[in-house]
């Protein structure tokens, strides 16, 4: 059976370059979903999504399979899906993101993903959206968040949490030649044993990432490994939020890091690419860049996803559920200028 999966991932494309027939029929699929992101509840929303999925052409649905089945280096890049005709400028703040065309690409993402699993998102986020907004923002530029423009550093997301997603998306719709994403894959470290051993301890702590609203997760501060046992090994890595407690552990967390930087791939994300990647046996960081903040920057569209709902059953409390929860809002968005969903075309 090893030598089958290994075979398997070996042979996995990685990279997906769509021909415009196909981006055609995505196209058409997408726009046969009756409802909009939004205007519904989320979930009877994704399972139209689903259900149009199924018209999706066969070399995107070989793609999303195999990744699922082999998880080859840990990501599947979808290069040429069809945006919206008109991106509006690039946000300055938070909470003035929807409008016609945002709404539908984030249809798009519904509908591609949806072959992967469940969009979901937590509810003690500060800005909760099943799907995130990332672009650069001034107050933030030298934080230790996604819309910095600093280095932003190797981390999975919400690390620290027990639903944290399976499979990280990002979805361009405006790019920046100049900022890297950055992948590195546990099972590629190539360890020192002793290292390895103490990565595999429960000799770390990890705190609640900033864009968590203050007190909504019971443990501020968690103990963790780093590593999990055996050859294709979970990770939990976030130095900016991390701290040994050992000078061994410490150690081992540098020797990390120096792997890290050793065996990393570099993508530049380009308008109409869908990055997926492994968030459970991957790290991920961005490289330093310059934004300009005049409309033009780069803005990314983030969709965290999980295989089961079942396995993350004891936080399902933590989970977003739908766009409305009791009589509050889960997405406190400014909606601009929705349209009808057969208003709006993809280039």
């Amino acid at each position: 059976m090893a030598s089958t999966i290994a075979h398997i991932q070996n042979q996995t494309h990685k990279t997906l370059m769509l021909t415009p027939a196909e981006r055609d029929a995505i196209s058409n699929t997408i726009n046969s979903v009756p409802g909009d992101y939004g205007r519904q509840d989320f979930h009877e929303f994704y399972h139209d999504c689903r259900r149009a999925a199924g018209s999706l052409p066969a070399r995107l649905t070989r793609a999303i399979f195999d990744f699922q089945l082999g998880r080859h280096a840990g990501y599947l890049l979808i290069k040429g899906l069809p945006l919206p005709h008109q991106v509006p400028p690039t946000p300055a703040a938070r909470g003035q993101t929807w409008n016609q065309a945002t709404l539908h690409a984030r249809k798009a993402m519904c509908v591609v993903l949806s072959a992967l699993g469940h969009i979901y998102n937590f509810t003690g986020k500060k800005h909760p959206d099943y799907i995130d907004d990332v672009f650069p923002i001034f107050s933030d530029r030298h934080e230790q968040l996604g819309t910095n423009q600093c280095f932003l550093e190797w981390h999975v997301e919400d690390g620290f949490h027990p639903a944290k997603a399976d499979l990280v998306s990002l979805y361009c719709l405006r790019g920046d030649s100049n900022a890297k994403t950055y992948l590195c894959h546990a099972r590629d470290l190539d360890l020192d044993p002793h290292h390895r051993q103490q990565l595999e301890q429960p000799n770390f702590l990890i705190q609640v990432d900033p864009t968590f609203v203050d007190g909504s997760q019971a443990e501020a501060v968690q103990r963790c490994t780093v590593l999990s046992p055996g050859q294709d090994p979970e990770i939990i890595y976030d130095p900016a939020y991390m701290t040994a407690t050992s000078d061994a552990a410490e150690a081992a967390l540098q020797h990390l890091r120096d792997r890290i930087e050793q065996r990393y791939q570099a993508i530049t994300l380009e308008p109409g690419d869908l990055l997926v990647f492994d968030n459970r046996r991957s790290v991920h960081a961005r490289s330093a860049y310059s934004p300009r903040f005049d409309g033009s920057d780069r803005w990314l569209l983030r969709g965290l996803v999980l295989e089961s709902y079942w396995k993350t059953r004891e936080s399902m409390q933590d989970l977003a559920h739908g766009f409305i929860t009791g009589n509050e809002p889960v997405t406190p968005v400014k909606v601009a200028d929705v349209v009808d969903a057969d208003q709006i075309q993809f280039a």
